[in-house]
């Protein structure tokens, strides 16, 4: 249950926030172009992803490397880790949105730890649920 208020608790402040977000940005009579609703739009939908799979997660999610259940529906039946995708493809659509191009390489430095967390987290799935996490990596995507 504690987990579940986590959990929801994070997901609402990250709306409030991409809600501030937006609302700052054109108040604040930015420059609005093509970048601005490209990366708008790869915001809004990689939140949308990112909820969905925060959200099917439930109780498994966890803030460290544990493993509790393994979900392999939903979204998690073609993508093994959802949760870093489209967090990562929200920030990309952040320094779109914001015309900040040299934040990319933002996105290299957090690609890596991404990358460091996943393969700290499959060892742990593969250590709890063997030849069943091996299976489901084979038949999913990232």
């Amino acid at each position: 249950m504690r987990n579940k208020i986590f959990n929801y608790s994070t997901l609402a402040l990250v709306y409030f926030g991409f809600f501030l977000l937006i609302t700052s940005y054109f108040k604040a009579h930015a420059l609005v172009n093509s970048y601005t609703y490209v990366g708008l739009i790869l915001m809004i939908v990689s939140l949308v992803f990112f909820t969905m799979a925060r959200i099917k997660l439930d109780d498994s999610f966890q803030v460290s490397a544990e493993a509790n259940n393994l979900v392999k529906s939903g979204i998690y039946k073609k993508i093994r880790h959802p949760v870093y995708v489209f967090g990562f493809t929200f920030v990309l659509g952040f320094f779109i949105f914001t015309q900040v191009f040299y934040g990319l390489i933002f996105l290299v430095i957090i690609a890596v730890l991404q990358v460091k967390r996943i393969k700290k987290e499959e060892k742990v799935l593969i250590e709890k649920f063997g030849d069943e996490y091996v299976e489901y990596k084979k038949q999913t995507w990232f």
